[in-house]
């Protein structure tokens, strides 16, 4: 994980904590915070959608590189079992 010492990800200290959030909270957009907190509930949801949607065709076209003989429905029914 970013940010973390070597050791296992489970046994992380005060100071390795305060990096991983001090990392996250530079990489707010306060803009886009902004912008989502103007959206109704159903808008949010249909966002967070989006994003789910996304991050599977990433991992379907990762996954397809590695193994060119999957279809895209073969690839993302690979993605989605792995969750």
């Amino acid at each position: 994980m970013y940010g973390m010492s070597n050791k296992a990800s489970h046994s992380l200290d005060l100071e390795d904590t305060r990096q991983l959030i001090a990392g996250a909270i530079a990489e707010l957009d306060l803009q886009q915070i902004a912008v989502t907190r103007r959206l109704t509930p159903a808008q949010r949801f249909q966002e967070g959608l989006s994003m789910i949607r996304l991050a599977e065709q990433v991992g379907a076209y990762r996954l397809r590189l590695r193994r060119p003989e999957l279809g895209q429905a073969e690839a993302l029914r690979i993605i989605r079992s792995q969750t």
